[in-house]
């Protein structure tokens, strides 16, 4: 299974639980910990750019909005999509 998108840890906390509950140890998390600046940049290069924009997305942002129930590795704005890509198989396949 595979989650992604904008999922406040808070309003999630109960899927996530169930999640916890559901899988133990095979979970395999990630925040991206982008700025605001970095994410709204990314944001530009999707197909979906035009969809919503900046005043949106300050209306959705959340800085840290980490779990509280499922530890999350970090992704940095300095990493590069085949640096990440080779990390989660590496953890997903150990």
């Amino acid at each position: 299974m595979i989650l992604e998108g904008i999922l406040y840890a808070n309003w999630y906390e109960q899927l996530f639980q169930n999640i916890l509950s559901e899988y133990g140890e095979n979970i395999f998390a990630y925040y991206y910990d982008l700025s605001f600046e970095e994410t709204l940049k990314r944001h530009q290069t999707k197909p979906n750019c035009n969809d919503f924009g900046e005043n949106e997305m300050r209306r959705w942002w959340r800085e840290k909005d980490y779990l509280k129930c499922i530890s999350e590795k970090q992704i940095t704005a300095n990493q590069s999509i085949e640096e990440i890509v080779k990390w989660i198989l590496e953890d997903v396949l150990a």
